[in-house]
């Protein structure tokens, strides 16, 4: 079946600088990975067809403290006009930077075209209900657009495992109740706390990307198959995890065909379309 990717980043010179970055390497090396070799944007697209993608999100990075190693909103723009309805882009935003993060917003979704927003608050290092950031989420709320909002174990040096505490998401879901929020990186090693604030909260939608296959993990198959059977949305976050290795992993948990549809396909599909994405 057709499969859509909700975390997926061109392994073109262009974007594998953010994989230079240490913190970058130290996730790879940990989830036992390595960068791929680099290729143009149509080797990347010919190379997910051969896997069954049809369709995937691009988000951008823009992060505190890895200045460098960052992806512009502006290549994000250009990947999606090469690709258009097959390349869904969402603009990575620095969210410390006051009223210029709230401009970022504006201007990537007014002017780039781009469908939502990708944050990382561990990058502050902060959590993802710092209040310094509600200033992003209200606008990001105002324009209609979803958010993506990075968390898990951060297993790297820096950041402490507070700042990407899923369930600082639960606030940011009761405050902002009219915006779509998606759960990068599946909420582990949160699964229950993750499960549980989608469940709370039909704004919150969940990301298999990058740990949904650890200790515990087969858990989001059986919320999956019973509470939240619209709320998972498979993601790969390729080039860090090869997409044919994701989705080999998430076929290892214990969903049912109907679930697994929706997490490969359905889900995502029907999310895409309320914001207009295609």
């Amino acid at each position: 079946m057709a499969i859509i990717d909700f975390r997926c980043r061109p392994n073109t010179p262009e974007y594998l600088v953010a994989l230079e970055h240490p913190l970058t390497q130290s996730v790879m090396r940990k989830l036992g990975t390595q960068p791929p070799p680099a290729t143009t944007l149509d080797g990347w697209i010919a190379a997910l067809e051969a896997n069954g993608v049809e369709r995937l999100v691009f988000t951008g990075r823009q992060t505190e403290g890895t200045e460098g190693h960052d992806v512009g909103n502006e290549y994000v723009a250009e990947t999606v006009r090469r690709f258009p309805g097959k390349v869904i882009g969402f603009a990575g935003i620095n969210p410390l930077r006051g009223m210029k993060s709230v401009a970022a917003v504006e201007h990537a979704i007014r002017h780039l075209g781009l469908k939502g927003v990708s944050i990382d608050p561990y990058g502050g290092p902060v959590e993802a209900n710092d209040r310094r950031l509600y200033p992003v989420y209200a606008k990001c709320a105002e324009l209609g657009v979803p958010v993506v909002i990075t968390c898990g174990p951060l297993p790297f040096v820096g950041p402490r495992l507070v700042h990407g505490d899923v369930r600082a998401i639960d606030d940011v879901a009761a405050d902002f109740p009219e915006l779509t929020i998606i759960i990068d990186h599946s909420g582990w090693p949160w699964v229950a706390e993750t499960i549980a604030i989608a469940f709370r909260h039909e704004n919150v939608y969940i990301d298999t990307s990058l740990y949904a296959h650890l200790p515990g993990a087969t858990l989001f198959a059986e919320a999956a198959n019973t509470i939240i059977p619209d709320r998972i949305l498979f993601a790969s976050c390729f080039p860090v995890v090869p997409v044919e290795v994701a989705l080999a992993r998430l076929r290892t948990l214990p969903f049912t065909p109907e679930a697994l549809e929706g997490v490969l396909y359905h889900n995502a599909d029907r999310l895409l379309r309320s914001f207009g994405c295609y």
